[in-house]
């Protein structure tokens, strides 16, 4: 990650994870005085719970049996979603 703003004392940020740079953010906002380290903590589980409800219900392969997509060998997509509760 690199920063274009003058003021910034180090240009770039190196991380290996993306929750080194959640970390990062959580740390500059409760320095600053933001927010309490409680309230960052708990809305990056509910953020992480949402994203994880997003893709398991939304980002779906699209179900199209007339245009049918050879990369789905086996079971077709509207198959597996028919049968999602």
């Amino acid at each position: 990650m690199t920063s274009t703003t003058a003021l910034a004392q180090q240009k770039t940020r190196t991380f290996n994870r993306f929750s080194q740079a959640e970390d990062e953010v959580v740390d500059a906002r409760v320095f600053s005085g933001i927010h309490y380290r409680h309230t960052d903590n708990v809305s990056r589980r509910v953020g992480r719970h949402v994203a994880r409800w997003v893709f398991e219900n939304y980002f779906q392969p699209i179900c199209d049996r007339q245009h049918g997509d050879h990369r789905w060998e086996g079971m077709h997509p509207c198959d597996a979603r028919e049968r999602r509760p």
